[in-house]
């Protein structure tokens, strides 16, 4: 492509050319990845089995059609199992939530009366001039309160609506994505043809060495977070089980799911916890989920270094900014996947594929 001499319109069709990029890129990820997602799911779930589908057809002469069947129901049976595990546990927690929670209310009542006796005697040796405005906002605290029952059980309904609603759309996505995995399996040579006929011959091996280098990134990174995330789910289910405190498989995965998003951290879950109770006059409990808080973050972050390495990591302000694009862009997805993408823009740059900005 031919560029104009003059610099300003070079300028100019760089910033356009970027805008169309940036604009392409916001579109495919809110549009066209909800309808490609299977489909994107299905052919890197036919990668990954390949090694099994080449060996049961060179081992026992399978037919590569049969071998690729056997492999899908395989695979999809084992996630449909562990699928129905997760839910069943967590049907077994929602119901224990539910049935405890007048009992959770009753004490949830008990502790935000603690709290508001507290702040009425600290209002009461407030200055004079600052008293009516603090006891208008108690008065308003008081007033969200006596709503709390009713839209935890608003809340807790509109989940439950949520989630049977959302069931048809699983179940498709589900087996639509294990058909594309078998067809794509089926076929695994002529696909794997045609997509190299799109690309020069030169490119290849470049093609081939990018692919493999990302796919060992993202794949350590992808066990780096698995492991500390299992890690942080074990602490928390031992801590809550020992300290009773229901539901404890439910709440630990909570954290461990918060745990693993970018930038929030166990914290988020257990700092305002702890310090409710704390208000509440629950000393202990508060000391003890402050201290939960401090071992996992401790284990976090001596883990985290050896787990992922330098050479996948980012500079705080690079993930950051990249988690606020992407909740900016597509919302909570785009906090993952973001990040994701610029460690794998990084890796390319770092082995010269790209040339964005000097390493």
């Amino acid at each position: 492509m031919i560029m104009p001499e003059n610099k300003h319109l070079r300028r100019a069709l760089y910033f356009a050319y970027g805008a169309v990029g940036l604009l392409a890129v916001w579109f495919v990820l809110r549009y066209a990845l909800p309808w490609l997602l299977p489909f994107i799911v299905g052919f890197v779930i036919a990668q990954l089995m390949e090694p099994a589908v080449r060996f049961l057809t060179a081992r026992f002469h399978f037919r590569r059609s049969f071998a690729a069947g056997l492999c899908t129901v395989i695979i999809f049976a084992a996630l449909t199992g562990l699928t129905a595990l997760i839910i069943g546990r967590a049907v077994i927690e929602l119901t224990g939530l539910v049935k405890n929670m007048p009992s959770i209310l009753m004490s949830l009542s008990k502790t935000i009366g603690l709290i508001s006796d507290r702040l009425n005697t600290a209002i009461g040796s407030a200055p004079p001039e600052i008293q009516n405005y603090l006891k208008n906002a108690l008065d308003g605290f008081g007033d969200k309160t006596a709503e709390l029952p009713a839209t935890l059980s608003g809340k807790i309904l509109g989940l439950l609506t949520d989630a049977a609603r959302f069931t048809p759309k699983l179940v498709l996505f589900f087996l639509t994505c294990a058909v594309s995995v078998f067809f794509i399996s089926s076929s695994w040579h002529e696909v794997r043809l045609f997509v190299l006929r799109q690309i020069p011959r030169s490119r290849h091996k470049t093609l081939g060495d990018v692919k493999n280098d990302l796919f060992e990134t993202f794949g350590k990174w992808v066990k780096a977070e698995l492991m500390l995330s299992g890690i942080t789910f074990l602490e928390m289910a031992v801590a809550f089980l020992i300290l009773r405190i229901e539901p404890a498989i439910l709440l630990a995965l909570l954290v461990a799911v918060v745990d693993a998003l970018p930038v929030l951290g166990s914290g988020t879950v257990l700092v305002p916890w702890a310090i409710v109770i704390l208000l509440g006059g629950n000393y202990q409990m508060a000391i003890t989920l402050i201290v939960l808080f401090g071992v996992n973050a401790l284990f976090r972050n001596i883990l985290e270094p050896k787990l992922i390495g330098k050479q996948i990591g980012l500079p705080p302000i690079a993930t950051l900014i990249a988690i606020y694009v992407g909740f900016c862009t597509v919302g909570v997805i785009g906090m993952v996947l973001f990040p994701i993408g610029l460690i794998m823009i990084k890796h390319l740059n770092d082995k010269g594929y790209i040339r964005l900005w000097k390493s």
